[in-house]
């Protein structure tokens, strides 16, 4: 980390503001070979004249110049944070001029030119990491923070952020570490009093059963209750054609995304939009209609749509009710029912309540139903309310949302390190070697390493920071 990396930190495209970052041992040097502060930035003074002492975690008002030539390029501000007083632990400089694309470029060229290197994607973190400023969870969170589909993911990153993970992983190492001195010193000292290695067996069984296990469990379980907001969730609008599902879409995103039509296999193919329900984000599916035909294009269409069906989290299959339930129809609800499916009887502005309400006692028990109005907006709330039901029963509101596990990796590794502790419990149980115990213990201990970086997997931090985008 000898070289000294730069990167636009701010998105390409026209903006008001666009800004370079740079760190690493010659940030400074290279901001001042394109940078003049104001009280030197005459009209015909460049960088390369004198290189004034700027004082640290201070802004300054300048001009930005090409390092050869000297010829002006932009007006900017510039400020540089000595290291260790910064986000990487290194000497840190940001230009912050006009944006676009061009200009950026110009200035970030400027940059290089000056000595600096352009940063791989992540770098800014990964230095970070690599100098102790944050573990690799938190590094992590960064990343989980940028791309956060919803204002409760967001949250859940910033806690993950400011360490409240690392903590609990920090609380649950301590203990394991503590664990397996204790059984090192019953092996080192099993033939003298010093001692007790008998001992050994049940504190290290009462640890585990009472302290170590039911925090990791809590985690888990604190993941299963968060996943939602962060993962969100696959709905999926399916039936026959022509009863509403196209209405229904653009109902439920409030727009004009669906074609409409009274002709039936207007919808092909699969058409995503994106909303929010109750803080959740939801990616909506209007599919084909699903109905027996010889079209080989319609057949794509209803093929996707069944595929599409096996992988969401949430069906609204709706129901025409001026045409009644079909057999196929009860079919369908009895075969992918009730767990993630709810009836939409739909058009009920069209025919009696004693009809709405026959094919009601028809759908099959435990399956929810809603009864809509899809071109008037009738029955909308009732069923987003029935949507979230069905999907955030296990779920936290965003309101109780606290430390946990911050995504997919750490749940596996933690799930692993609940299983070698098990199997440390029934190694106590049957009394094996203290040996055989420690080596459990330490394998524990590796693993768990695993989510905070203190194991040596460079394989594993490549392609953690190969997530981020370039100037992170």
């Amino acid at each position: 980390m000898n070289e000294t990396i730069a990167a636009m930190a701010t998105p390409p495209g026209p903006a008001g503001i666009g800004v370079v970052r740079l760190s690493g041992p010659a940030a400074l040097h290279i901001l001042l070979r394109v940078f003049v502060p104001n009280k030197k930035a005459g009209p015909d003074s460049t960088a390369a004249e004198s290189e004034p002492a700027l004082v640290s975690h201070r802004i300054y008002y300048g001009r930005i110049h090409d390092p050869a030539s000297g010829a002006f390029i932009d007006e900017a501000l510039a400020f540089y944070m000595k290291q260790p007083h910064s986000f990487t632990r290194e000497d840190v400089a940001e230009i912050q001029s006009h944006g676009g694309m061009v200009n950026m470029d110009r200035i970030l060229g400027a940059v290089m030119d000056a000595g600096a290197v352009l940063a791989a994607p992540g770098e800014f973190t990964k230095r970070a990491f690599l100098h102790g400023r944050i573990d690799l969870s938190q590094a992590e969170s960064v990343i989980d923070l940028i791309h956060a589909p919803c204002e409760a993911a967001a949250r859940i990153a910033s806690i993950q952020l400011t360490g409240a993970f690392r903590d609990s992983i920090s609380d649950i190492t301590t203990l394991l570490v503590t664990l397996r001195s204790r059984c090192e010193a019953g092996i080192e000292f099993e033939d003298t009093d010093a001692v007790d290695a008998e001992s050994c067996l049940p504190l290290v069984r009462e640890t585990l059963v009472q302290e170590l296990i039911p925090h990791i469990r809590c985690l888990l379980q604190r993941h299963a209750e968060t996943a939602i907001y962060k993962n969100g969730l696959v709905l999926v609008i399916a039936g026959a054609p022509n009863v509403g599902k196209s209405s229904l879409m653009n109902l439920l995103v409030d727009q004009e995304v669906s074609i409409v039509s009274e002709f039936p296999g207007t919808t092909r193919d699969l058409l995503k939009e994106y909303l929010s329900l109750d803080g959740i984000p939801v990616v909506a599916c209007d599919t084909a209609g699903i109905h027996d035909t010889v079209d080989p294009v319609e057949a794509i269409g209803i093929a996707r749509a069944m595929e599409c069906i096996d992988r969401a989290d949430v069906v609204l299959f709706v129901v025409d009710a001026t045409r009644g339930l079909r057999s196929f129809e009860k079919d369908f609800l009895l075969t992918h029912g009730p767990n993630n499916v709810i009836a939409v009887i739909n058009k009920t502005d069209c025919c009696s309540e004693e009809q709405v309400h026959a094919i009601a006692k028809e759908i099959p028990p435990g399956v929810l139903c809603v009864k809509t109005v899809a071109t008037t907006g009738h029955g909308l709330d009732a069923l987003k309310k029935a949507i979230v039901r069905q999907v955030a029963a296990g779920a936290l509101p965003p309101s109780a949302l606290s430390a946990g596990i911050p995504n997919l990796r750490h749940k596996k590794i933690l799930e692993q390190v609940e299983a070698e502790m098990e199997a440390c419990v029934a190694a106590c149980d049957t009394h094996l070697p203290l040996d055989m115990i420690s080596d459990l213990i330490n394998a524990a201990i590796s693993r768990i390493g695993e989510i905070s970086g203190q194991s040596d997997q460079h394989e594993i931090y490549d392609e953690i920071f190969s997530r981020f985008c370039i100037g992170k």
